[in-house]
This record gives structure tokens, C-alpha cells and sequence, in this order.
């Protein structure tokens, strides 16, 4: 360890070590909590949802509370995050615990969540399809590291912005739950009705909509085929027509297969039976089910909003999911008048408004925290 001021400069194995407790069969690890990769988030240090070690096999490695989890697979993804309680975790990940005397236990993290740590991760990874880091070579690289009272100083500013970006988040998910009962409400009970009826729905169930409304197969609401099987993502270009694939808007596409606007309806996959709501001139490709209404009998984004839950499609296939054309056409639509419909689709068009801004605040804090550290971790030591 050398002093560089009150900034020093250090081997990462000086101030971290490597915690390597096997568990081989994750069955008997005596915990419910198992976190892959793919329960990580990109620059987010916080595990949001985790895995059972019931569905998962081979060895994999214990954790404790505190303990830094960090995906040495595709590490460019930047994994990195702090266990709030103990588990077991993909042997693709890293166990790391601060040395104390060295470095704050908190700052270890923030460390890691620069752009220095990342851009000399690249100098010690191998392989070109899936590069991963060798503790034996993360331990090697130096870093210059600032003084316990500003690791203090950094970590109190950090935890202030942790707290708005949590608050932010918690807005916006309980947001998007009012979304769900707020949608499930309007689209069928409607706005103002007293009387209600039961009608046939899928799957052998019954549903209770007003009586004022009627109930129509969706083949005599709109138009309805497949996307362009023919279109692959290949065929994206920088400029064009949006494109719409079975996971969303993808890219763009020189020319346009459908013009106005338009449900489409991924149809195969983890993502069958999601929605997508389509404007002006687009392209929708292979495994998505294109469906343009007759406006005058359902307006297009009243169906996107009915449509676009999962849970109400009975999806075929015990494999690979999917969604058939015939099914499509057959699904039953409980229908307000045109008026209502419109009062219903503004209604939740606002709070998708009300969702996407929170969104882009969201994104915008966590850039700013990104900037914020990356500007203490690397131009202040120089200072």
C-alpha cells in the first residue's frame, strides 16, 4: 500500500478478499434464497427478486448479509450488488467481503460500481463470447483509494441519493399497481353503472360487466393475421419505420406493413400475450399477431389496455408458450359504448403518462448517482 496524499493506492486483494464456501448441492443449503445472474440488475446494487435453490442444481456459493455478489460472467453487464440477507448464489458470481482496517465496509461496493473498476476489469478478462474474470487476476489491479473520513464522506452522500432513488422506485411500482386494479376495475365495471350482468367467459369461467355493454369476438371487431414472418431483425436498418418483435419495440425497418394505429400481440415465448401499442406507419415481424379495429365499433388502444394481460390468455403449448390466430380471433370482448370506451382509454392513458415520467425521473436519478461517484472516485484523488 502506498500513500498518494490522503489518497492511497492499493492491491484490491489489500482491501477485499474472496469468499469461496461451496454449497454442492443447493437442495440442502438450508435457505429458500438463491440469486442468479439473472436476478441482478445492470448498476444497481440492490437484489430486487431472487430464485428457490430447489430449481436450480450443481454447486453454487453461500453468502452472508453484507457480502458483495458480483457477476464475474459478462461482467461488462455491471453486476454488482450487496446482499441484504444471506443465501446461495450462481457459481458465475463472485463472493467479496471488504478487510475491514482497510477500507470501509459500505465503500467497498461504491468502489466497484466506477468506471476505473470496470475499464481495469477489461485488461484481466478472458474469452470473447462470454468473458470472465479469475479472482487471481482481480486481485492484482490497484486502485487509489481516499481516506476513511472521506469514504465517510462519499458513503453519506451516497445513502442520500439511495434514499431518493428508493423512493422514486416505490412511487413508481405502486403506481403501476394502482395501474392494474385501476384497468381491471374500468374494464369491467365501466364508469357509473349500478346494474350488471354475468356473461360466459373463457376457460369455463363467468364475468360481470354492465348491462349496457355488449360482448364481441374480436374477429368481428377487427382485422387480425400474423406479423411478417418474412422480416427478421437482421433486416434492421438505423433509419426507418418502428418494428415491433414478440419482446417489443425493437429497432426500425426501411419500409412500413401497417399503417394507423394497431395492437401487436406477441404470440410465443416468455413474453406471450403482452401487448404493444402501435402508431403511425410500422412493421410488426414473426410471432406477433397483428390486430387493426374498425374504430367504430372498438377504438385500437381500448383493446391494447383489455388485451395486454398475460393472465387472461389460456396459453398453449406444455414447451415453448404460444398463442394461436384462431384463439386470437375467438377471444371475447366485453364492450362499452364508443364513448365510454374513449373515457376509459384517457383515463389510463394518463397513468401511463404518469408511469413513463416516473420512469425517465428514475433513470435520470440513477445517471446522476453514476456521475456523481464516478467524479469522487476518480477526479477529487487528483485534486
Amino acid at each position: 500500500m502506498t500513500s498518494n496524499g490522503s489518497w492511497q493506492k492499493v492491491r484490491f486483494d489489500e482491501i477485499c478478499k474472496n469468499i469461496s464456501d461451496r454449497i454442492d448441492d443447493p437442495k440442502q443449503a438450508e435457505t429458500d434464497y438463491y440469486v442468479g445472474l439473472e436476478h441482478l440488475d445492470s448498476e444497481d446494487p440492490k437484489i430486487s427478486r431472487h430464485g428457490s435453490p430447489q430449481d436450480v442444481s450443481a454447486t453454487k456459493l453461500k453468502f452472508k448479509t453484507g457480502q458483495i455478489l458480483f457477476g464475474k460472467r459478462r461482467w461488462y453487464l455491471r453486476k454488482v450488488a450487496v446482499a441484504e440477507r444471506e443465501g446461495i448464489c450462481s457459481a458465475h458470481m463472485m463472493v467479496l467481503e471488504s478487510i475491514d482496517d482497510k477500507i470501509k465496509k459500505e465503500f467497498l461496493s461504491i468502489l466497484m460500481q466506477g468506471d476505473e473498476f470496470f475499464e481495469k476489469a477489461l485488461s484481466v478478462s478472458a474469452g470473447s463470447l462470454s468473458p470472465t474474470i479469475k479472482w487471481k487476476d482481480l486481485s492484482t489491479l490497484e486502485f487509489l483509494i481516499p481516506s476513511i473520513e472521506q469514504q465517510e464522506e462519499i458513503l453519506s452522500l451516497t445513502h442520500k441519493i439511495d434514499d431518493t432513488i428508493s423512493n422514486a422506485q416505490n412511487l413508481l411500482e405502486k403506481t403501476k399497481n394502482y395501474m392494474v386494479s385501476r384497468r381491471e376495475l374500468l374494464l369491467t365495471r365501466g364508469i357509473g353503472h349500478t346494474k350488471f350482468k354475468k356473461i360466459p367467459w373463457h376457460y369455463g369461467k363467468t364475468i360481470e360487466i354492465p348491462e349496457e355493454w355488449k360482448e364481441k369476438k374480436l374477429y368481428k371487431l377487427a382485422k387480425i393475421e400474423w406479423g411478417d414472418t418474412s422480416i427478421t431483425k437482421k433486416s434492421y436498418i438505423e433509419k426507418g419505420f418502428p418494428s415491433f418483435s414478440a419482446t417489443g419495440n425493437d429497432g426500425f425497418l426501411p419500409q412500413a406493413g401497417w399503417d394507423g394505429n394497431g395492437v401487436v400481440l406477441s404470440a410465443i415465448g416468455e413474453h406471450c400475450g403482452k401487448c404493444f401499442y402501435a402508431t403511425g406507419k410500422w412493421n410488426a415481424i414473426k410471432n406477433t399477431i397483428i390486430i387493426q379495429s374498425d374504430e367504430t365499433l372498438a377504438i385500437n388502444k381500448y383493446l391494447y389496455y383489455f388485451l395486454n394481460d398475460q393472465s387472461k390468455w389460456n396459453i398453449d403449448g406444455s414447451g415453448q408458450p404460444f398463442i394461436t390466430l384462431k384463439t386470437t380471433k375467438n377471444f371475447l370482448i366485453p364492450l362499452p359504448p364508443i364513448p365510454e370506451q374513449k373515457q376509459i382509454t384517457s383515463i389510463l392513458s394518463n397513468i401511463d403518462e404518469q408511469i413513463t415520467q416516473q420512469q425517465s425521473h428514475l433513470t435520470n436519478l440513477k445517471v446522476l448517482r453514476k456521475s456523481i461517484l464516478n467524479s469522487k472516485l476518480t477526479k477529487e484523488k487528483y485534486n
